[in-house]
């Protein structure tokens, strides 16, 4: 939910590495290159169709972003909050609270409870590790 919140914010930018159809991790050659490829492509003397003509668009807007370092690193640091907001789960606060728990149950009730809690906890962590 805290995802649908994120992009009612922000709006959807697109993804200028798949619009290259390179991987986020490239160099400025390969971002050239694949860029050379695609304008050779969609070029509006190359195609006449609409299609091509909005398509050279994208193309030179990824490019223009991608290939300049400091504009590249403002559109990657705005790429991550969305990844990190998505990624996000609960079941990662599972066994930390649970061991905090089992102390607590320990000092208040004896160790035959807390041992019966820690039986049941893991079974609680290998359903989580199932469910991933």
């Amino acid at each position: 939910m805290p995802l649908a919140i994120y992009e009612t914010v922000m709006p959807e930018q697109p993804d200028y590495y798949a619009i290259l159809q390179v991987h986020p991790n490239a160099s400025k050659d390969v971002i050239d290159a694949a860029y050379r490829k695609l304008a050779s492509k969609y070029h509006p003397d190359v195609s006449n169709s609409t299609e091509g003509i909005d398509k050279m668009k994208l193309l030179n807007e990824a490019h223009d972003v991608l290939s300049d370092p400091s504009k590249r690193s403002v559109y990657d640091r705005s790429r991550k909050p969305a990844k990190a907001i998505a990624g996000w789960d609960w079941r990662r606060l599972v066994i930390p609270i649970s061991m905090g728990l089992v102390i607590l149950v320990a000092a208040r009730f004896g160790f035959r409870l807390a041992l019966i809690f820690l039986v049941f906890l893991g079974i609680l962590w290998a359903l989580q590790r199932i469910g991933k």
